[in-house]
This record gives C-alpha cells, structure tokens and sequence, in this order.
C-alpha cells in the first residue's frame, strides 16, 4: 500500500472516530444505543405501496411513465421505496450524505429491496436475460466526491446489483458540471441545474441495455431524468429510476 493511501486510511479512520464522538450510534427510531437504525426498527418504516409516473405523479402500473408523460421525461418509470416526509427515513438520508455514515447505505438499500421484492416489477422486466441489465448510480462530480470520500448512490447501487445478481457500472456515467445542490431550488431552477451535467464513458456499454439508475431521493425527478436523458441518446433501451425516498 502506498505512502499516500496509507494516510488517507488513517484519516479516514480519525474522521469516523469523531464521527462517533459527535454523532454516537443511537438509533433514529428506538433511541437504543448501537447502530444508527436497528434492523428491526428498519422493518417498521411503511413502504409505500403505490407506483407513480415520474412526470406527472398520477398512480400507474408499476412505475411506468405514463403515455401522455413519455415526452416530458425520459425515464422509463420510476420506483421508490418510502416517502421523504418520515421523519427518520429523512434523518437517515441526511446523516448518510452530509454527516458521512456510510454504514447507514446498507440499512437504506433493504428498503429499496424489500419494494422490489414485494412488487411485480422483478417478474414483468427480470424476464430478459440477466446481461440485459445494467445497474448505474447517479455520480457525483470529483470535486464534490473527493470531498466526501464516497458516493452514497454508489453504495446503494452495490447493494442493488449484490441482491438481484447484476452488473454494476459505477464509472459508466459521469458527472462533467459541479452542480449547487438542488435542495432549495425550484422545479425551473432545477432543470436548468443539471443541464448538460452528465456524460456516458462508453456508449458500447450503453447500448440495448435496460438500466436501472439509482439515487438517494427524488423530488421533481430532475436529476434522474437529465441522466437518463444522456442514457438514452447513447442507446440505452430502457432506464428506470430506482430511489429509496420520494419527496
């Protein structure tokens, strides 16, 4: 190991060591000392049941855009397992991304799993053959991930991939504009946020395949929809947006 990834896992080490002084592992539901969720207080977060289309939010059938919205978007549909507005779902998130506790990952991508499992979204597009499918986080831009040390829809994205025996491509999408974050932006301002932010590295890859896109939240779905849009024009035959919370 080198002299240089030596002191950055040693950082790394200290930087979770005052994590855990300021932030002790207290769970979010129970308030029971030892990790940040418990899992049986995971199982207690109410998925959401319903399937909505990204555009428009009218309830359809599996998540699937619906056919007057297929021009306002260009993803395929999109799945979520919970919503933004509980309160620990919420909190989880935020420590998850702003406060660094990357074990929470884990915990989060089960619900995500669990709303797959539980729906016919497996047996309607898990008929194709398993190369078909390609899992893809939503990346972030290098100044941004250096600064965190780690992509939290990556993490995600590899429990996905992991669960239902995919292909991950984490280095596939790339993230060219170092966007503000898009938390108090408007639906306008949003849009024109992340215009242009992305890029595919290999198109060859992209090709034909059925790609599920993953994230953290999604809001107006501006993001998820901008990358798919890239996804897409370098041939991509499906992409669906896969997010543990909608707010």
């Amino acid at each position: 190991m080198s002299t240089k990834r030596k002191f950055l896992k040693k950082i790394k080490k200290l930087r979770d060591f005052l994590l855990d002084l300021i932030f002790p592992k207290v769970c979010l539901f129970c308030f029971k000392e030892g990790s940040y969720l418990h899992s049986k207080c995971l199982e207690k977060i109410p998925l959401d049941e319903s399937f909505v289309c990204p555009a428009c939010g009218k309830i359809s059938l599996y998540g699937k855009t619906c056919n007057s919205c297929q021009r306002k978007t260009s993803l395929t549909g999109l799945i979520y397992a919970t919503s933004y507005k509980n309160e620990i779902i919420s909190e989880a998130i935020k420590l998850f991304k702003y406060q660094y506790v990357k074990n929470l990952g884990e915990k989060l991508a089960k619900l995500l799993i669990k709303k797959i499992k539980n729906s016919h979204f497996l047996i309607n597009n898990f008929s194709q053959p398993i190369d078909s499918f390609l899992v893809v986080p939503i990346p972030l831009y290098r100044k941004k991930f250096l600064e965190r040390g780690f992509n939290q829809s990556e993490i995600l994205a590899k429990e996905i991939a992991n669960e239902f025996g995919l292909t991950l491509k984490s280095d596939l999408l790339i993230k060219i504009k170092n966007t503000p974050s898009q938390t108090d932006l408007n639906e306008k301002e949003r849009l024109l946020n992340v215009k242009d932010a992305f890029e595919v590295k290999d198109k060859k890859v992209v090709k034909g395949k059925i790609i599920f896109l993953i994230d953290d939240v999604t809001t107006t779905g501006a993001t998820l929809n901008e990358a798919a849009k890239v996804l897409k024009k370098s041939g991509a035959k499906e992409v669906w947006g896969l997010t543990v919370a909608k707010g």
